[in-house]
């Protein structure tokens, strides 16, 4: 029998309630969208209609159910189902059941139907498109519980409130009979659609023209509301877009300074390509960040899972640590730095104190002779380097070179100390494999 741990199984509701949320965003668009149509227009009454509405109205209302059982709540899934139902009978309860009530189908069941009660069932119907200011609290839970660039959803929604509200008052623009003349090649919802467009753009070229109280007041209304969203678009728009990928446009700042410090210190050409290439390489491939700045925050644990997660493929990489346990990978992965190259760079150098050990992810680099006269190992993915300066605390007996745009790791001597300290047996292990890689050459020596 499979058991699911409770980290599992509240995925697993997190995933559920995803999913329903959007079904049930579809759902309050489409009731956003069709009943001012249904209000305005009469003849909206095809069998489709109803269907939609019908349909519409039994996924709200088992929305209804599902969150008086209190298993959610606003920011997710809520282990205290009593909590969750207070919560949600204090806030959304009351919205949320009026979008469930067919108002439109009501208005148009035998009895009522050609009533006078008629006309005011049908305006009740209106009550359902409240449910729509539901959007923004999802809006503000996803931009907590997704991974999409904030700027991006907020771009999207953006973009739906515009084309929602333009639809709504083209609508409204309908029912004050605005579109009975100007255009009549146009179906009415179209020249009003025309009309509200122009308008909130501010270009109003005049051919559809409001000729009583109430519509010249609607559209004093909707121009006012233009000229607002003119200047919403205009403050808030473009830095939207300049927000889509701040780290980018960080990195080019960085640049443009860098450039302007070599240019003005004088530095040579060659090396200025190098400072260059190095950043550049760094941006492209999201290598060298600072990981231990990034996960400060975060509490022991989860900051242990998440540098093995991201550290595990480098260290099943080295040979050195084929055989440690996992225990040993978790205090490993917590002090992995990640660092780049660029072809060129000497690594280290023969004679420096060794304080660093050098983890290979990606790239290839050369081991020099004594001398540098000469290239005597060329190490790759998984290989490392520099274990015998910093076991035997002695100098660099090599340099190495970078031969190519290389991903690299560094354990420096305070933690790989700490480590060995921490586990005997590993140790053990590494000094086996020092003094076997210092036997085999004298030349390579283990840089």
């Amino acid at each position: 029998m499979v058991t699911q741990t409770s980290d599992e199984l509240s995925r697993r509701q997190e995933l559920e309630l995803t999913v329903w949320d959007v079904i049930v965003l579809a759902v309050t668009i489409v009731v956003a969208v069709l009943i001012p149509l249904e209000v305005v227009f009469d003849s909206l009454e095809s069998g489709w209609i109803v269907a939609v509405s019908a349909a519409a109205s039994v996924v709200l209302a088992w929305d209804v159910v599902l969150r008086l059982g209190g298993s959610s709540g606003e920011q997710g899934i809520t282990g205290d189902h009593e909590v969750g139902r207070s919560e949600y009978l204090r806030s959304w309860f009351t919205v949320d059941l009026l979008a469930a009530i067919p108002f439109e189908l009501l208005a148009i069941a035998p009895g009522v139907e050609g009533s006078s009660f008629e006309g005011p069932i049908r305006f009740l119907a209106l009550l359902r498109v409240l449910r729509i200011t539901r959007v923004l609290a999802l809006q503000r839970r996803w931009r907590l519980r997704t991974s999409m660039n904030p700027a991006v959803l907020r771009l999207a929604f953006f973009a739906f409130w515009i084309v929602l509200i333009a639809h709504w008052i083209s609508c409204g623009w309908v029912a004050l009979d605005g579109a009975a003349a100007g255009h009549p090649e146009l179906s009415p919802y179209h020249q009003a659609a025309y009309w509200t467009i122009t308008t909130l753009t501010t270009v109003g070229y005049g051919d559809l023209v409001p000729s009583g109280g109430g519509q010249v007041a609607y559209a004093m209304a909707v121009m006012a509301l233009g000229a607002a969203m003119y200047g919403y678009i205009i403050g808030n728009v473009a830095t939207l877009i300049a927000n889509l990928d701040v780290a980018r446009s960080r990195h080019l700042q960085r640049m443009e300074r860098v450039n302007t410090f070599m240019r003005d210190r004088g530095i040579a050409r060659d090396l200025q390509a190098r400072v260059r290439d190095y950043y550049n390489y760094s941006w492209e491939t999201r290598a060298g960040r600072q990981q231990s700045e990034m996960l400060s925050d975060l509490p022991p644990p989860l900051r242990t899972e998440i540098e093995l997660h991201l550290n595990r493929p480098v260290l099943e990489k080295v040979p050195l640590f084929s055989g440690a346990d996992d225990a040993v990978l978790r205090e490993l992965a917590l002090h992995l730095e990640p660092t780049v190259c660029v072809p060129g760079q000497a690594i280290v150098r023969r004679g420096e104190i060794g304080d660093e050990l050098f983890f290979i992810n990606s790239g290839t680099v050369e081991v020099r002779s004594y001398d540098e006269a000469q290239v005597v190992a060329v190490l790759g993915d998984g290989d490392f380097f520099g274990e015998m300066a910093l076991i035997e605390q002695s100098p660099r007996a090599n340099t190495v070179n970078a031969l190519e745009h290389s991903n690299l790791y560094t354990l420096d001597r305070a933690s790989f100390e700490r480590v060995l300290e921490t586990f005997p047996e590993f140790a053990g292990q590494v000094r086996e494999v020092a003094a076997r890689r210092r036997a085999e050459s004298d030349e390579v020596g283990g840089a």
